[in-house]
């Protein structure tokens, strides 16, 4: 039997003009990969009937698709491929003909027109592909002393048997918390990430959802495009309970509204081998907050922030995010 530890993921790109019928061979290797699941999803009608004591005596097979779920360490490259799932692809800008930087940012009032994958799972024997696969939710992670993580739930229009994927191994920048700078500035400051925070965040979740949903329609088994809803985002800080984490906590305490801009911001190497990835989150200080959390025999607090447009950005949003790396194109 195959050994599930041999399982690899890779993505082919497919044309987004036409999701579902544009299936693309795969092209490039997930590296860092920690988990992946795929699950065929069918809705069978076997209806309780008068009559008869059995479970069931007439079934169909009505509509069929398939969901996914990826986990990574997250790298200065393959991080590019799940911000163009959520946010649409973004084009790479040179600097100097060396590193590239693709910049991402949530509309407001359009919907998004995200990159869609042919997606094969698996091993030797052992191996499905999902054509038409959407990222529908985000998550990303940074706990110190730990690498970045980051997942990533996937919609699908279908899977199908396949080979498994020939893809080579890559070379890829892992993403460290050590390396990162935590910003925390004022709601009303034009010039965001002037406000470094040192020696306070111990871990923060992101988590990005575009609402996406597959459609159906009568004439076929299979959904024939997908739609999107209001956007969620929201950012969970654990904080270190020292004067700047109670000073968040002490002007909620005096019923004040505590709106800030978070940048999280980690960097690595310099000249032609300069590494970012850069998140920007305009939130709102929401959920219970309870004194306290502890780690280690010290207070930490917990402090949830929900996206919130902030008209001080150049082009109003919630989240953008920004990375440089050494893809002129993600292969």
């Amino acid at each position: 039997m195959p050994a599930s530890v041999l399982r690899v993921v890779c993505l082919g790109r497919e044309q987004r003009q036409t999701w579902g019928a544009s299936t693309k061979t795969p092209t490039v290797k997930l590296m860092g990969l920690t988990e992946a699941t795929v699950s065929i999803v069918p809705t069978v009608d076997t209806p309780e009937l008068v009559g008869t004591l059995a479970p069931g005596t007439v079934a169909a097979l009505a509509e069929i698709h398939g969901e996914g779920a990826i986990e990574q360490r997250a790298s200065y490259q393959d991080i590019c491929y799940w911000l163009d799932g959520i946010f649409g692809p973004a084009t790479a800008s040179a600097a100097a003909n060396t590193t590239y930087t693709y910049n991402y940012v949530a509309p407001l009032s359009a919907s998004t027109k995200p990159s869609h994958y042919t997606v094969n799972f698996g091993t030797t024997d052992a191996c499905y592909e999902m054509d038409g696969a959407i990222a529908n939710n985000l998550t990303i992670g940074v706990e110190s002393g730990q690498v970045w993580t980051m997942g990533v739930e996937l919609l699908g229009h279908s899977v199908t048997t396949a080979a498994v994927g020939t893809s080579a191994d890559r070379d890829v920048d892992l993403i460290k918390a050590s390396d990162t700078t935590v910003y925390i500035d004022s709601w009303t400051t034009s010039t965001m990430g002037t406000t470094t925070v040192a020696a306070t965040l111990i871990s923060a979740e992101l988590t990005v959802n575009p609402g996406r949903h597959l459609k159906t329609f009568v004439g076929a088994i299979a959904p024939a495009a997908y739609g999107e809803n209001r956007w969620e985002g929201q950012l969970v800080t654990v904080l270190e309970f020292n004067s700047t984490a109670k000073a968040y906590v002490d002007s909620l305490a005096n019923s004040t509204l505590v709106q800030r801009q978070i940048r999280l911001k980690a960097t690595q190497g310099t000249t032609t081998a300069t590494r970012l990835c850069q998140i920007d989150f305009a939130g709102t200080l929401v959920d219970n907050v309870k004194l306290f959390d502890d780690r280690d025999g010290n207070m930490t607090v917990s402090l949830t922030w929900n996206g919130t447009v902030n008209t001080k950005w150049a082009t109003d949003s919630w989240i953008r995010a920004k990375v440089t790396n050494n893809l002129s194109v993600l292969p």
